[in-house]
């Protein structure tokens, strides 16, 4: 089982987002946006859900993950409260975890915009939890964002556009259809600028 959701991450390592949104709209997830430069993210889901004040118990989450993960966090909970800064993305990066992803808002987005390690999230806030009571967090539950059901085990596709959150059958499913997609668009990319000149569309050379 492992080894064919090893297989499908190595597969969508060349998907778009916006190459699965033409096809799907059930797994995106609304309003969710990179905070720092990424290229292109692809793992498998563990989730975690913050329940209190205190996010102490986040700390386990990163125990708990193992290289390529990539944690979603539901602190919605929270509302404008952070539960995610420097510090815990550090500790992220530490544990090789493919990215972060926070439904709710991060701190230090200045430092968090220098740092290695995609993390996405709805907001920015400088409101951010604190030792205060016990730390509640349930990890590897179910989270149910919009039409999107969100389980550990699950494949994330995120890049600049936004994320994607596909369960292992459906992104089988449709992976030909993606790769077929991507070819088309770079076969017509390639057809384009055979004829014109990159540097007359972009501040840069456009790559293949």
């Amino acid at each position: 089982m492992q080894e064919q959701l090893n297989n499908l991450i190595q597969s969508y390592a060349d998907i778009a987002s916006s190459t699965i949104g033409h096809v799907l709209d059930q797994g995106h997830l609304p309003q969710i946006h990179a905070i720092n430069q990424i290229g292109h993210a692809v793992g498998r889901v563990r989730t975690a859900t913050v329940h209190s004040v205190n996010g102490m118990a986040l700390r386990q989450a990163l125990l708990n993950s193992q290289p390529g993960d990539v944690l979603v966090i539901d602190a919605r909970q929270l509302e404008h409260r952070a539960c995610w800064g420097e510090q815990r993305h550090r500790a992220a990066i530490y544990h090789q975890l493919a990215a972060v992803i926070i439904l709710g808002a991060v701190t230090d987005v200045t430092a968090l915009r220098n740092m290695k390690v995609p993390v996405f999230a709805s907001s920015v806030s400088c409101l951010t939890t604190r030792q205060q009571g016990e730390s509640v967090v349930e990890f590897d539950q179910q989270i149910q964002m919009g039409d999107t059901c969100i389980s550990s085990g699950d494949l994330m596709v995120g890049d600049a556009d936004g994320v994607f959150i596909l369960s292992p059958d459906i992104a089988r499913h449709h992976l030909q259809q993606f790769q077929q997609m991507e070819i088309q668009e770079r076969q017509k990319r390639d057809q384009f600028f055979s004829e014109h000149s990159a540097q007359d569309y972009y501040h840069f050379t456009a790559s293949a």
